[in-house]
């Protein structure tokens, strides 16, 4: 199996994975209310929130 992290992440791939969360009620909550603030589905702001995680880890590769 191939790793699930990419060395860019600006790439645009089109095979997906689908994974589970688990997260406390407040925080689905909170981030389903997060999102819609942002005219976002809960599913769009965490593929945002991942993406920029990997776009600072590019520009900043001690962190």
């Amino acid at each position: 199996m191939p790793p699930l992290a990419s060395a860019d992440p600006t790439r645009s791939d089109h095979e997906v994975v689908e994974l589970q969360l688990l997260l406390p009620r407040w925080q689905a909550a909170a981030l389903e209310a997060a999102a819609q603030s942002r005219g976002m589905t809960t599913g769009q702001i965490l593929r945002r929130v991942i993406t920029d995680l990997f776009a600072d880890r590019a520009t900043h590769p001690n962190n």
